[in-house]
């Protein structure tokens, strides 16, 4: 009998926290907005907050050019269609949402379900007026996010800020304190959305991005050393969090600085047998990453460095021309062996030609020489495409041109 009490007991409390966990939540999404607003910082952190506004934080549902609103819209829609069954399994949006929300927008988990309806609409219909409002802001780091070993350190406090220095009073109305929180230094704090899949924990799957996943198991293996916070904050550009591919000029910058391609070209008269002369081209490759993981890796899912290598004669006619690409590529996860794009669909890799940290993705390429043809120019061109097609989101990272003859 007394078990029974105790078990009746629990019960009753887990109600009564979860009656206040509802009560809690915010209603409105005006109301989830001036929650998360932190407009308030930039009064002393002017400097880094006009750097976040310049950052993918800023726009999560949207990302560069529209694609991750796109990827939204395409996930929501699909709910009647391909994921009819979502109906069964997650009944609410909320709950629909949940496996992109808790990186693009963690404070929607503090929302009600009827503010959940509401993003929903607000991405069907592309409405950005009302998708701009929500962002990964300075709180959602530094606050709701900022604790990652809660047994050990306890829950985040509603007055606290965190950061990885200063412990002490905090000149903010809301945020009075300032703590410590040692993890914001480390790869590990940004694992908390950039890793994936996310197997485990949702009922619908997805994998958009793997970063912090190829980090511990192929940079850090091959002697790396940096953190993610290292690249992406304390070298350049601190909480844009470069780079962020909305800045053609400091993307390619970056691109050019961390990958290199070597190529070299020959022109030889091949003997295939003992009467015959075969006039060659032969062309190596050689390109190196030394970013701190898989590159390229995440959304949008037709991400890709490709190499252009083109062989013409001196007056300008092709002879040659050829495209290797360097991507991560995904299946469903069923017994079938068709690529998929989106994140809501990528669940293994069916092949992965993408750039591992410090390893070389080498290629050689033999090119018959027309007949009277004895010079050449090979021309091996590396582009970065966030999307194939689209100017603005394809970047240039090298050209290397070389001349061969067979007559020296």
């Amino acid at each position: 009998m007394k078990r029974i009490q105790v078990a009746v007991s629990a019960l009753a409390l887990a109600a009564i926290m979860s009656g206040l966990a509802a009560a809690e939540q915010a209603q409105t999404l005006e109301e989830l907005v001036r929650r998360y607003d932190a407009s308030s910082c930039k009064e002393c952190h002017q400097e880094i907050y006009s750097q976040w506004e310049q950052s993918l934080h800023a726009k999560p549902m949207l990302g560069p050019i529209g694609r991750t609103l796109a990827t939204f819209q395409g996930y929501v829609n699909s709910r009647d269609t391909e994921l009819n069954k979502s109906h069964e399994v997650a009944p609410g949006m909320k709950e629909f949402l949940k496996p992109c929300v808790e990186c693009h927008l963690p404070q929607m988990m503090d929302a009600s379900e009827a503010v959940a309806g509401e993003i929903a609409k607000a991405i069907v219909d592309g409405d950005e007026e009302v998708l701009n409002t929500l962002r990964i802001t300075c709180i959602v780091c530094h606050n709701r996010n900022a604790i990652l070993r809660k047994f050990r350190d306890g829950a985040p406090q509603p007055n606290t800020v965190y950061g990885p220095k200063y412990a002490g009073p905090h000149g903010d109305t809301k945020f009075t304190t300032a703590a410590r929180s040692e993890m914001l230094r480390d790869t590990v704090f940004c694992a908390q959305c950039h890793q994936g899949p996310n197997v485990q924990h949702y009922d619908e799957p997805m994998w958009c991005t793997s970063t912090f996943d190829s980090h511990q198991h192929f940079y850090v293996p091959m002697g790396g050393t940096e953190s993610c916070q290292d690249c992406h904050m304390r070298k350049d550009g601190g909480h844009r969090f470069p780079p962020n591919y909305q800045d053609p000029v400091q993307t390619g910058k970056r691109l050019k600085e961390w990958i290199d391609l070597n190529l070299s070209a020959i022109a030889y008269r091949m003997k295939p047998n003992a009467k015959e002369l075969l006039p060659l081209v032969v062309i190596n490759s050689e390109v190196v990453s030394r970013i701190g993981h898989r590159f390229p890796d995440g959304c949008p899912s037709p991400n890709r460095v490709t190499l252009d290598i083109k062989v013409s004669s001196k007056d300008g006619k092709e002879l040659y021309s050829d495209t290797k690409t360097y991507m991560p590529q995904h299946k469903l996860g069923y017994d079938e062996h068709t690529m998929v794009y989106a994140a809501n669909r990528k669940l293994t890799l069916l092949r992965d030609t993408s750039l591992h940290p410090f390893v070389p993705r080498k290629e050689t390429i033999e090119v018959k020489l027309p007949e009277g043809v004895e010079e050449a120019v090979v021309e091996a061109t590396l582009t970065f495409r966030q999307l194939p097609g689209v100017p603005e989101a394809e970047f240039p990272i090298h050209t290397v041109r070389r001349e061969v003859s067979l007559k020296r």
